[in-house]
């Protein structure tokens, strides 16, 4: 029995008010009918929209990378106004590949290596496969059953979690895996390990998917433009790993994780897996079209990681200039080329963000999802764009102030000195005030930014963000007692709050910034 997907309904969608689930053949034929495609968890859709957008492009010829960028917008243009993908094109293509996405199937199984049966002593079991359950000496996150419970998962969800692990799967111990002579236990990070990743977001999928193909023009030829299941052979996991070039090479080829799921009898579910390297030589680095990346101070870029406590607005401006903040921002490749869709889409796209907040090793920590407004359009305005930059660095300079402020106040009113120490004693812990001042800073923060982005208006924002670091601290430390060694710490910490306070627009003093 198979588990064909291009055949089964195994992909979540929403037409109208309506859900139901889609086959990948369906699911083309019909994009421009449904609104969005509701996948989970969001590291596993993350890795589908990039799956999804190799077989876009290879549908509507936009991985043609010998087209000039004027030929490449030209015809992208033209896919939009036909409006839907072209049936007999996506027809022609899962039929080239019709043997390449059976889940199961003995000799290719999509996204999958058949040689770990062989390879592999034992197996790595279900629960290292499921994100959220417990696997070995992980910790407990969302799934409390225990490493002795092997419950199957359905296969429709297993896709998921093949896209999680093949996507953002852990660097070190794994399944060891023998080839010829050479055996590891150990495996390099995912490519979007750690990572928040930005995908152009339509009024349906096929927009979506469309607005979300990296502009093939700016990728050379000369490496390796193939999806996995477009390859004829299985790689050589003791070779180079090809270097990746193209839309299928860019979003489908740095996997470091080789795996394979075990099916029930009835072919319905995934009963164990196998999950361990896939290359032992060093890969290719390359540029993830969908991830902002910052400059390090040797002047090298690096992709931004996930903080699941920083909301998705922080970011708005790296969404909209090529180089923002002090971190010389630099938007994803993506969006900066949907301006470009300025005639078209632009006015209606907005973005949302898969973060998934992780460590390097094994420790994942929460993932999250997130959408903007549709204002990607004023990248296009660069004076607005720049002013919601300065509004967006002066929120978090007010942020860190108040944070300092709370910390001070706190270790003042726990010093055994009574705050006579020269220096301030900084064996004391900062306390809870800094995070409680945190959380309720950020909350409302959003409002004061997005109600300045919507009327274009950043005048007076400075004072409004101070105002509001100033309510925040006298909420917070409201509980300090009625003592007067309190109530004097308070007090002379609440004024510090002010220092964070420049004219709009303009960057704080070297003293200030030290200190914040």
């Amino acid at each position: 029995m198979t588990y064909d997907l291009l055949i089964r309904t195994w992909l979540p969608v929403r037409a109208g008010d309506k859900r139901l689930k889609l086959g990948l053949r369906a699911l083309f034929q019909r994009a421009h009918e449904l609104a969005d495609i509701e996948a989970s968890p969001p590291p596993g859709a993350s890795g589908l929209w990039r799956v999804l957008t190799v077989i876009a492009a290879r549908v509507t010829g936009l991985d043609d990378v010998t087209l000039t960028a004027e030929e490449w917008g030209e015809r992208q243009t033209t896919v939009l106004e036909d409006g839907r993908f072209d049936e007999d094109a996506v027809n022609a293509y899962f039929t080239r590949y019709s043997t390449r996405f059976d889940l199961f199937d003995t000799k290719r199984p999509w996204l999958q290596d058949p040689r770990l049966r062989e390879q592999c002593k034992t197996s790595s079991g279900v629960n290292k496969l499921i994100i959220s359950r417990a696997a070995g000496n992980n910790q407990v996150w969302f799934d409390h059953a225990t490493t002795l419970e092997l419950r199957p998962m359905p296969a429709e969800d297993a896709v998921f979690q093949l896209l999680t692990q093949l996507y953002y799967g852990p660097s070190g111990q794994c399944t060891p895996r023998t080839v010829g002579t050479t055996s590891g236990g150990n495996s390099k990070a995912g490519p979007l390990r750690r990572t928040i990743s930005f995908h152009p977001l339509g009024r349906t999928v096929f927009e979506s998917l469309v607005a979300g193909i990296p502009p093939a023009y700016r990728y050379d030829s000369e490496g390796h433009d193939v999806a996995p299941w477009e390859a004829d052979e299985l790689p050589d996991p003791l070779g180079v790993p090809p270097r990746p070039s193209g839309l299928g090479g860019l979003l489908t080829g740095r996997f470091q994780h080789a795996v394979l799921l075990e099916r029930s009898a009835d072919a319905d579910a995934v009963v164990d897996a196998w999950i361990t390297w896939a290359w032992r030589d060093r890969e290719f680095p390359a540029e993830d079209p969908y991830l902002v990346y910052l400059k390090n101070k040797d002047g090298d870029f690096y992709a931004r990681q996930a903080d699941s406590s920083r909301a998705l607005w922080r970011d708005f401006d790296s969404l909209l200039l090529e180089d923002s903040g002090d971190d010389h921002r630099r938007r994803p490749v993506v969006l900066a080329a949907v301006e470009d869709m300025r005639g078209t889409l632009l006015p209606v796209l907005r973005a949302r963000a898969f973060g998934f907040d992780q460590d390097g090793q094994t420790r994942d920590k929460e993932w999250t999802v997130a959408v903007t407004p549709a204002l990607l359009a004023l990248a296009n305005e660069a004076e607005i764009a720049r002013g919601i930059s300065v509004m967006r660095q002066t929120a978090e300079r007010m942020e860190k102030q108040l944070r300092w402020a709370l910390r001070e106040a706190w270790t003042a009113i726990n010093d055994p000195s009574n705050g006579e120490g020269k220096p301030q004693r900084r064996d004391i812990s900062e306390g809870p005030w800094p995070a409680q001042g945190s959380f309720r800073y950020w909350a409302r923060a959003e409002r004061i930014f997005w109600d300045s982005v919507r009327d274009r208006h950043f005048s007076g924002v400075t004072d409004r963000f101070l105002g509001l670091a100033l309510e925040v601290y006298d909420e917070v430390t409201d509980n300090a007692g009625s003592l007067p060694r309190a109530k004097r710490a308070v007090e002379l910490k609440r004024s510090s709050i002010f220092k964070a306070r420049t004219p709009f627009g303009k960057s704080t003093t070297k003293k200030s910034k030290e200190r914040v």
